[in-house]
């Protein structure tokens, strides 16, 4: 009876799918190839079940699950050991500059679990390296100073933008650097989520730079 019922139910979801009306807004295309992966996932099914793999395909989802959960497990190791590198060298640049260190990320690269990228913010500054994982070289630090005084002015005024709103709700690390204070009449103020780029000029989606009106002299 489960056999027949299974049979019954397969059948008309095919009819309904190769004869029934295609909905709006798909194109023959579309309808063609989600006909074509739906016959093609029941032929396997049915070839599955002819040559009874069912315990064969059990053993495949179970290896397939264990592999996934040991990734995973490996890159969590990978990514405390490389926050507690990234860590120790945030808290020496900012003894070295006697700064208050205030948080530390270490996010991964591209294709290369051993190398990540860290950024690290302190009361003064915002440091962005890499560091790595099972004796991969680490990179000298680039060091961004916060803004302050006149410059501190200018950000807060580029900030109340509201593309400059959009980005700093964004951003984990915004930095925010003043292309020149001695201005007469406008400057920019330039925004970049230091996770993926920097301050400057054409930085990509992850930049603003927003003019704001010089203080009057």
């Amino acid at each position: 009876m489960k056999i027949i019922g299974w049979s019954v139910l397969g059948i008309a979801s095919t009819l309904l799918i190769l004869l029934g009306p295609a909905q709006r807004g798909l194109t023959t295309t579309v309808v063609f190839v989600v006909r074509v992966i739906w016959i093609l996932g029941l032929l396997a099914f049915i070839l599955a079940r002819w040559f009874n793999l069912q315990r064969r395909l059990k053993s495949i989802a179970f290896a397939a699950l264990a592999f996934v959960v040991c990734y995973w497990g490996a890159l969590a190791l990978m990514h405390h050991a490389a926050y507690q590198i990234a860590f120790t060298r945030a808290d020496q640049l900012a003894a070295e500059n006697a700064e208050h260190l205030i948080r530390v990320v270490a996010m991964p690269t591209a294709a290369n679990p051993l190398r990540w990228q860290s950024v690290a913010e302190t009361d003064q500054a915002i440091y962005r390296f890499f560091v790595g994982v099972a004796a991969q070289p680490s990179t000298s630090p680039e060091r961004y100073e916060k803004p302050s005084g006149l410059s501190e002015q200018l950000v807060s005024a580029a900030s109340l933008d509201p593309r400059a709103q959009v980005l700093l709700g964004f951003a984990r690390f915004p930095l925010a650097q003043v292309e020149s204070e001695n201005c007469i009449g406008q400057t920019l103020v330039q925004f970049a989520d230091l996770r993926y780029t920097e301050p400057g000029g054409s930085r990509g989606n992850f930049s603003l730079s927003v003019p704001v009106d010089c203080p009057a002299r």
